[in-house]
């Protein structure tokens, strides 16, 4: 789900901040009021959290009291993340500019944490330097529980990814249901195992009767049956191939050399790897769709055609399961709370308290009818044969 906050500077597109979330995680964006380049929403983990991302030209003169105004509209617990362009030895950086010292004066007023670890985010092409100016700030309560670190890997970009990771890694993220796979299956050892006999019926009640049986399969299914893991599958691209995986692993060694030796051939070399990483790649793509071109004739069905074209472009079908539930601003992720509040909501839609004035006052004139009905027809089944015509 995408929010994305764009800024225009003159006839030209400049700057801007945007965020991306699953689908799968419950989210909904905060509307804030501030001429500050940014975008807020909140995600529903194991908890409700805050995630605000900032961006804050190098160039422009930033009001101490703007960036006041921001924590100020940002529900806590929250994180506020982005390109601040601020030089702090507080995060790592070997000199200060006036930006680290609005930042750290930000920092300190509102009492808040810096998770950044001292890694470097940032390469400057024109200068081969690295620097620190992606920073992490967070509430003081989520700092214990959250671990900060850089991908090593740029992207063709000129940032290093942050990475966020949870220390106990138990957010509850989105699963795919599990499901039985039966053409692996040993039915024997299933047959052997599933023994229902008359005792299991042999019950006071029906519903307990029914829960023996049930249980009685299940368990052996569990142990004779293979299940799916749940996790959501990587998307593969088709398109990707072997030569594209050797000058990826190309491309990488030649970064991770220059990242330790920031030489003059050593960026020769990783600037080579990356031109010819980005020729195969194209050229791979193009092979890719012209060969799916010529292979579409009469005889291939609209849905192959289509569902292939969602592939070539990254669009899978979202076949996962309902994994939240927003009920009056209270997010439900468990299954049968889901299915309860289902439920009751289809109760009340259902009762007479939903229903107009005439409408009610015609049922209970029909249900009158049909109770005098009902006694008459068991009186006259009540008489006997003699008497009847």
């Amino acid at each position: 789900m995408p929010h994305r906050s764009d800024f225009q500077q003159g006839s030209r597109a400049s700057g801007g901040v945007a965020c991306l979330t699953s689908c799968q995680i419950p989210s909904k964006p905060i509307l804030l009021n501030t001429q500050l380049q940014a975008v807020a929403l909140q995600i529903q983990l194991n908890s409700r959290i805050t995630i605000c991302y900032l961006y804050l030209p190098p160039s422009v003169h930033i009001k101490q009291r703007h960036l006041d105004d921001l924590i100020q509209q940002l529900p806590s617990p929250f994180f506020l993340l982005g390109d601040f362009n601020g030089h702090n030895p507080l995060w790592g950086s070997s000199d200060t500019n006036p930006r680290g010292c609005q930042i750290e004066t930000l920092i300190e007023d509102h009492g808040l944490c810096i998770l950044n670890d001292n890694s470097y985010t940032h390469f400057h092409q024109a200068s081969h330097t690295f620097h620190t100016i992606d920073l992490a700030i967070c509430s003081p309560s989520l700092a214990p529980f959250w671990k900060f670190s850089t991908s090593t890997n740029l992207f063709n970009s000129d940032h290093f990814p942050v990475v966020l990771t949870h220390i106990k890694n138990d957010p509850t993220f989105p699963k795919r249901p599990v499901k039985y796979i039966f053409r692996k299956a040993d039915w024997p050892l299933f047959e052997s195992l599933c023994q229902l006999t008359p005792d299991m019926v042999d019950k006071n009640s029906i519903d307990i009767a029914v829960n023996t049986i049930t249980d009685c399969i299940i368990t052996s299914a569990d142990i004779s049956i293979p299940k799916t893991s749940g996790n959501i599958p990587k998307l593969s691209k088709p398109w990707w191939n072997t030569e594209c995986d050797t000058c990826q692993k190309t491309l990488e060694k030649a970064w991770y050399n220059f990242r330790r030796y920031p030489t003059t051939h050593n960026l020769i070399k990783f600037k080579k790897a990356r031109a010819k990483f980005r020729q195969i790649r194209r050229r791979s793509m193009n092979t890719t769709w012209w060969s799916y071109v010529n292979s579409i004739t009469r005889q291939v069905s609209s849905k192959i055609v289509w569902d292939k074209v969602r592939k070539l472009f990254g669009c899978y079908s979202d076949t996962q399961n309902i994994s939240f539930l927003n009920n009056n601003g209270q997010v439900i992720s468990d299954a049968k709370e889901i299915a309860n509040v289902i439920g009751q909501t289809l109760s009340e839609t259902s009762g007479e308290s939903s229903y107009p004035n005439d409408f009610i006052a015609f049922k209970k004139n029909v249900n009158k009818n049909r109770w005098i009905f009902y006694l008459h027809m068991q009186k006259i089944i009540t008489l006997p044969f003699h008497t009847m015509n």
